[in-house]
């Protein structure tokens, strides 16, 4: 039975949603919090507790985590019925694998947020199919204490990333000016042609005051034809520069960071990222321009006439009032919609990735259903955001009609009454159009603006992300290069040890092999020496050098890893053995292949190195693809080489010529094998045991 605290008097519980695959619970420990007015980011959690990447969080540590914070808390148990009778929210285990906040309980349904999806309403039927039974009810304490959000990326953070921005802004800026002016003198030619020229029947003043505002009227479609060009400029060009910069600093980013989110996340920062670069690239000057519209037609408006202008202003300040009743709505749906198309994006990419397994395991049908499923989700939320707009249409349509109504019928009254001519009524009711549309478009650059905020955090969540580069010094690695591990043990978040007490040495040039089964840690200790991963405890020295201490590049110029599931890349064979160097040393990769057992086969093919690949459809097998890999870590001639069954693939002749090829270049090499067939009587051999390490003897390192 579902308890009832008294809580002091609640705000509006905030919706965060989760960025990484099993940080569900911490965005809902964050949306209770703020809830009470204490703002807390996921990251700054994420900090503070450690997720497993396999199972996440237990309500367990998610209490513990709130009572660090300043709350009481308790798990309980209850039926889905009776949560109209207990104080929201409460935090909801759903599915039996995922966390929500439950906002809103009524006779007829409830509403939840959900940090993977975003606010949803379910009927009581719907929910009791999800709902596992428990909540975890959390009260502040009297020492809890009210905190500000932290700093978030916006608007002007991305802007500063865009070189010469104010320049062409100033000059859109000046454009939309000289066709402001045009525009407002447009009414004025109606006015005088049906009050001065029809009035006095003087034909030579209509033809003069048309010649005058047909020039006007051409300086118009020049300037805004010249304005519109600018801003398709703009647009693309600040698109490019964030691009840019966001693409280089996502390559630099930890592969954790990507291990540990779902794979259509960057398709939904590119899609983030050209909302973001519209508004940047002329939404600020729009929303100044049409606001000066606006201000310049009111005062025309004034001069006319203040009562029919007073009915004006009213009527948009009922425009306004529906307009902004829909921005929570409409954020949400924005990002919904963003997140929902990267979703089915990355099945379809993934899905053409997998179809030979697919084809293989007669899953057609299956993963056809889950296409059309996301499909269908993807849809959905398109039509939720659609449907929003088309409402706020529709009103706005109402409203402006009704407006219009009311001008025409109180303008003729004006006239009737000698207080007015038709002339100024036509100036009038055009100077009010302008306004209306100014101010229509001033609502919806504050709607689009405001509906920034979903992709403004999916970008930040990355910028800031510590690089990989963040984590270690500037001490540059020299040749030849020697390993010395000093009781290093390393650990997953949320994990048991997967490495424990490690002590080996790799003196330059030697030969050392490591033999396990999978999951014993081999491919760890691969990772932990290439920089990769960072030891949890212990220290791992480059030449005399704690690693965290040494230059990034500079280590995995000189040490480089070959793993068995590597790939080849879009491009030319030649490119990617290069690894896309721009100025390619064509006998050097002939070399690499040839020491990798690879040049014969690529001589056969008709293009040779010249040939294109195309990942996912490669006409090589598994062998030869390996030792394509092979080859390009080769080409960067590194001083220790790192092979993650660098034979797996490869019959037995081909794997000894392979090694021997390797074992004549002189340099460190590190084999970590399932096979026996791979140590060397020259080299040192080690067998890994559940992360632990020892000699072939038997002596533990």
């Amino acid at each position: 039975m579902f308890s009832l605290f008294q809580h002091r008097k609640p705000g509006k519980t905030p919706l965060i949603r989760q960025h990484e695959f099993t940080e569900c619970g911490l965005a809902c420990v964050a949306m209770v919090m703020g809830h009470y007015e204490h703002h807390v980011s996921i990251s700054q959690l994420r900090r503070e507790l450690s997720v497993s990447a396999e199972a996440g969080t237990s309500m367990a540590e998610l209490l513990q985590l709130a009572e660090g914070k300043g709350m009481d808390g308790r798990v309980l148990q209850g039926d889905v019925k009776e949560l109209q009778n207990v104080q929201l929210p409460l935090i909801a285990f759903w599915r039996g694998n995922h966390f929500v906040v439950i906002v809103k309980a009524d006779s007829r349904a409830i509403t939840v947020h959900d940090p993977a999806c975003g606010v949803r309403r379910y009927s009581y039927r719907e929910a009791a199919k999800l709902f596992s039974g428990f909540v975890l009810e959390l009260k502040p304490r009297p020492e809890f204490k009210k905190k500000n959000p932290d700093d978030r990326l916006t608007l002007g953070h991305l802007a500063h990333k865009t070189a010469g921005l104010f320049q062409r802004q100033a000059l859109l800026f000046a454009l939309s000016i000289f066709t402001l002016i045009t525009m407002l003198a447009s009414p004025s030619y109606v006015q005088l042609i049906m009050d001065e020229a029809i009035s006095r029947s003087d034909s030579d003043l209509v033809i003069l005051l048309t010649a005058i505002f047909a020039i006007v009227f051409i300086f118009e479609v020049i300037g805004r034809f010249l304005k519109q060009l600018l801003e398709i400029f703009m647009r693309n060009i600040a698109y490019d520069d964030l691009s840019q910069s966001i693409r280089g600093y996502m390559l630099r980013t930890q592969a954790h960071w990507f291990q540990s989110r779902p794979p259509g996340i960057v398709l939904a920062i590119e899609k983030s990222l050209h909302a973001c670069a519209d508004f940047i690239s002329n939404g600020y000057v729009q929303l100044i321009y049409s606001g000066l519209i606006a201000l310049t037609s009111l005062i025309f408006m004034l001069f006319y006439n203040v009562e029919i202008a007073l009915l004006t202003l009213l009527m948009m300040g009922v425009f306004f009032i529906i307009r902004f009743s829909l921005i929570g709505p409409y954020q949400r749906a924005v990002d919904d919609s963003i997140e929902r198309t990267a979703q089915y994006e990355s099945l379809l990419v993934e899905t053409q990735k997998g179809i030979i397994t697919l084809k293989a395991n007669n899953m057609e049908r299956a993963r056809d259903a889950v296409m059309d499923k996301s499909m269908r989700e993807h849809i959905a939320a398109l039509m939720r955001k659609e449907r929003l707009l088309a409402r706020f249409d529709v009103a706005s349509l109402l409203v402006i009609n009704a407006e219009q109504l009311l001008v025409v019928c109180l303008g003729a009254w004006l006239i009737l009454e000698g207080q007015m001519s038709i002339g100024m009524l036509y100036a009038y009711i055009s100077y009010k159009r302008y306004f209306s549309d100014a101010m229509v478009q001033v609502a919806q650059k504050l709607l689009d603006k405001n509906a920034l905020k979903g992709p403004l955090d999916r970008v930040g969540d990355l910028l800031f992300s510590p690089t990989e580069a963040s984590q270690f010094g500037k001490t540059l690695v020299t040749s030849p290069v020697s390993i010395h591990f000093d009781n290093v043990s390393f650990a997953w978040p949320g994990h048991d040890n997967l490495l424990h007490n490690i002590t080996m040495t790799i003196n330059a040039g030697e030969e050392l092999t490591i033999i396990g089964q999978s999951g014993s840690g081999k491919t760890t200790l691969l990772r932990l020496i290439s920089g990769m991963l960072q030891p949890t405890d212990g220290e791992l020295n480059i030449n005399k050098t704690p690693i965290n201490e040494c230059d990034l590049s500079s280590l995995r110029q000189h040490v480089r890893i070959v793993h068995a599931d590597d790939i080849l890349f879009t491009g030319s064979i030649l490119e990617n053995i290069a690894c896309f160097d721009s100025n390619p040393d064509r006998e050097r990769v002939i070399e690499a292949c040839r020491m990798a057992e690879v040049h014969h086969v690529i001589e056969r093919l008709q293009h040779g190195y010249d040939t294109a690949l195309v990942p996912g459809n490669s006409f090589f097998s598994a062998g030869e693809t390996q030792r394509l890999v092979l080859a390009r870590a080769l080409y960067g001639q590194p001083k220790l080489l790192l092979c993650d069954e660098v034979t797996a693939n490869l019959d037995k002749t081909t794997a000894q010529r392979v090694l021997a090829n390797l074992r004549s270049l002189g340099i460190g090499l590190v084999f970590v094998t399932h096979s026996p067939e791979v140590i060397d009587s020259r080299g040192r051999c080690y067998v890994m045991e559940r992360g632990r390490l020892r000699d072939m003897e038997g002596t533990p390192s």
